[in-house]
């Protein structure tokens, strides 16, 4: 941070700027079983949250057992906003179908991992050992508890942070060493990473920005930051046109009169006038 009276360098200023890096769906999977193996379970079921739902970092760690309805007739997570760092955009997520089965057989049996950690009585140059860890989502309360006599009641951001930082660059010299194509961007993965890469997804399997926005909780005002999280290619602007042509249906509105268009075209303006001033 820069000394009162000192100006930030240019530098600087880009830096701050930067968006987290996004993964493709392939390369979260790789980095969700990379972080299981290195950094262990309780870390790794923090950053599939916010790759699942699009939470921030702090609101995942902030969650209660409470607030993961799996369930209900809408599955789902609340964040309440009751917690310092996950007060920006409370509200509920839905949890897609693809997220639900992997979230229920994780509250129902725990997670379990099996990470290298050093030892006295390890084998090879590193002296390691696998040591087998398990994580269970407690019953009440937080769900990623702090330690014992820790003044906050659930893990600090930093925690995370330092596992997340570690591991990429070792994470993307792993992906080169498999063949995978990766950019070199993967070295600076992010805890905020997760929620860039849900959004990104979002949005090039065709979710209109509306959509995508209330998925993400972001406000009306905020249009221009949530456009900045899509990172999408040409080649996901192909994909999406090529499913419009190729789709069998026609769109319901096709049919309809212009008397129903132009009375959808007044509901649609009269709701976004209503977001924008509440």
């Amino acid at each position: 941070m820069a000394g009162p009276g000192k100006s930030k360098t240019k530098g600087e200023g880009k830096r701050l700027e930067r968006q987290a890096p996004v993964l493709t769906v392939r390369q979260w999977r790789l980095w969700l079983d990379w972080l299981l193996s290195t950094s262990g379970a309780r870390i790794y079921f923090v950053i599939f949250l916010t790759g699942a739902l699009g939470l921030r970092c702090s609101e995942a760690l902030a969650l209660k057992r409470e607030d993961l309805i799996v369930d209900g007739p809408i599955p789902k997570v609340r964040v309440t906003g009751e917690t310092t760092g996950a007060r920006k955009s409370p509200g509920d997520v839905y949890i897609r179908k693809q997220h639900l089965k992997i979230l229920k057989n994780h509250l129902a049996k725990g997670i379990v991992s099996e990470r290298p950690i050093k030892h006295k009585h390890g084998k090879g140059k590193k002296k390691t050992i696998l040591k087998k860890e398990s994580f269970h989502v407690p019953k009440d309360g937080f769900i990623f508890t702090s330690r014992k006599g820790s003044k906050a009641g659930h893990l600090h951001y930093q925690a995370v942070y330092q596992h997340v930082v570690r591991q990429a660059p070792m994470f993307f010299n792993h992906l080169e060493s498999t063949g995978e194509k990766v950019s070199p961007e993967i070295k600076r993965i992010r805890p905020h990473s997760g929620r860039a890469t849900l959004i990104t997804e979002l949005m090039g399997e065709g979710m209109t920005s509306a959509m995508s926005m209330k998925y993400a909780r972001h406000s009306a005002g905020s249009f221009k930051v949530h456009l900045r999280y899509g990172q999408l290619t040409l080649d996901d602007v192909k994909k999406a046109c090529d499913r419009l042509s190729d789709a069998g249906k026609k769109a319901k509105w096709a049919t309809w009169t212009t008397k129903d268009l132009l009375t959808a075209q007044k509901q649609i303006q009269k709701e976004l006038a209503r977001r924008t001033t509440s």
